[in-house]
């Protein structure tokens, strides 16, 4: 099975460094640029399925990588973190190290901690390694997502590696799972 992850394109948060979250933003003219320019991508490899956060920008990104040519589910287990109060807020003033703790179920007092985050998307790896174990998947998702998918496949919990690792908009990782 190749599994190949997609971080969506770029959204005005990410223009301002503001933290994200279940927020629904829409692509800004570049990102809708990436996700034209990674269409090219996907076209050359063989995608049996995709499978994309049911968030605006992730759809947005979807549509636009694939035209709609591709079967695609939605699954709220690769919806980004909740980030609850942190959203919006300027993301130099967050401890990556307490931010991405795989230990932490919580993180400033009302925000997903990423051991929950790597819990849900675990319980989803887990289930389209079975059920999709014969396809080649496209994941449509969020950085903290893309993060938690190279833990899990990479099985490396190191919180400076968590910090270090992540995808730019519209990147491609490739995994063989």
């Amino acid at each position: 099975m190749e599994l190949y992850v997609v971080r969506h394109g770029e959204v005005m948060e990410n223009v301002k460094g503001q933290i994200n979250g279940w927020n629904d933003g829409e692509l800004t003219k570049r990102g809708e640029m990436q996700a034209e320019s990674a269409s090219s991508e996907i076209e050359k490899r063989k995608v049996d399925l995709v499978i994309c956060s049911p968030l605006k920008r992730t759809k947005q990104t979807c549509q636009l990588m694939t035209k709609g040519e591709i079967e695609t589910k939605y699954d709220d287990r690769i919806i980004e973190r909740n980030t609850k109060s942190l959203m919006y807020k300027p993301m130099n003033i967050l401890d990556f190290k307490e931010f991405y703790d795989p230990n932490k179920q919580a993180v400033y007092d009302d925000c997903e901690g990423f051991k929950k985050v790597v819990e849900r998307v675990k319980d989803f790896i887990d289930e389209i390694k079975e059920k999709y174990r014969d396809k080649n998947v496209l994941i449509v998702t969020h950085g903290d997502i893309c993060k938690a998918i190279q833990c899990i496949i990479n099985n490396d919990y190191e919180v400076n590696d968590i910090i270090k690792s992540g995808q730019n908009n519209c990147e491609i990782a490739e995994y063989k799972i």
